[in-house]
């Protein structure tokens, strides 16, 4: 987590923009969906629409596009800026203490490490943020607006978490193991290649490709391991992010029918846990990639360069 921490300190106004702006976004999103339950209810009691309200609901969904756009854009260029910093931190230190350097640890590090990482900063590190942002809004837009139906969602989600916690447990696991297996792989043919000439003068070639080959199989055993456990734990996920819309349908319905709640309220509700369901259903394949993301950054943290 140091690294990590360095490389927010050092990218820190352009994180900031990033947080902001998906604040923002959600914000506007929230208070847009207030104005869709308004108009909702308006309709249910025949009380008529009226033009302002169709100028701010316009208002709001013009400001949401250009907050979601704001919002992947200082997002992707913070990542970028964190993956960049990290890239050169990294080389920075090589090339200051290259007479320490471990060629095969460092090319296996590159390949490795240092990849994922880099991978994994640009492509999901704020999207993943962006995600958890929203949920935490999610749920304190929602307590203020009925609280019976915020229970509704979040007591069966706190459940689905439990799963969430032990699945990604058993995930990030197998992907650790896949990844050991690759970097044992990857030493073995960056050794066999530079000293092949020596090995081929002591007919140890044979010996040294079978090696190799294992090395490959086992590593390939572990990829399937892991791709296997992805794809189930993560259809799990989907199948009961469903649980808390089938409540709230029932429960809400209900509500409805009995004149407790009106329909726009339940639109509100219905449209929220949709977007708390896109969180839950990777959640188990996002955080094994942030224990992995963030055990390749001790790793980098901790070799001898």
């Amino acid at each position: 987590m140091r690294i990590l921490k360095i490389l927010i300190r050092r990218t820190k106004l352009y994180v900031t923009g990033a947080v902001v702006t998906s604040m923002l976004s959600n914000i506007s999103q929230m208070v847009y969906m207030l104005y869709v339950g308004e108009l909702v209810n308006r309709i249910e009691e025949r009380t008529g629409i009226d033009k302002t309200l169709i100028i701010i609901l316009g208002c709001f969904l013009i400001t949401n596009a250009v907050t979601v756009y704001l919002k992947h854009y200082f997002g992707r260029y913070a990542a970028e800026k964190m993956a960049h910093t990290l890239r050169m931190g990294y080389i920075g230190n090589l090339l200051k203490y290259k007479k320490k350097t471990d060629t095969g640890a460092v090319m296996s590090q590159v390949q490795n490490e240092l990849s994922h990482a880099d991978e994994y900063l640009s492509n999901t590190f704020f999207d993943i943020t962006d995600l958890l942002l929203t949920g935490v809004l999610v749920f304190f837009f929602l307590i203020f607006q009925n609280v019976v139906l915020t229970l509704v969602i979040f007591i069966p989600t706190v459940l689905i978490l439990l799963y969430v916690k032990w699945s990604s447990r058993r995930l990030s696991g197998i992907v650790l193991k896949a990844l050991d297996a690759k970097e044992k792989m990857n030493r073995v043919s960056y050794s066999l290649v530079h000293a092949f000439p020596a090995v081929k003068v002591y007919n140890g070639d044979e010996m040294c490709i079978d090696t190799y080959e294992k090395s490959l199989n086992s590593w390939g055993e572990q990829e399937a391991d892991m791709e296997r456990l992805n794809a189930l734990y993560n259809s799990l996920s989907g199948i009961l992010s469903r649980v808390p819309l089938l409540l709230l349908l029932t429960v809400g319905g209900y509500m409805v029918l009995k004149g407790n709640i009106m329909l726009g309220t339940l639109i509100v509700f219905l449209n929220m846990q949709n977007t708390l369901k896109q969180t839950i259903m990777n959640l188990p394949s996002w955080i094994s990639g942030f224990k992995v993301f963030v055990t390749n950054l001790d790793k980098i943290q901790n070799i001898e360069v």
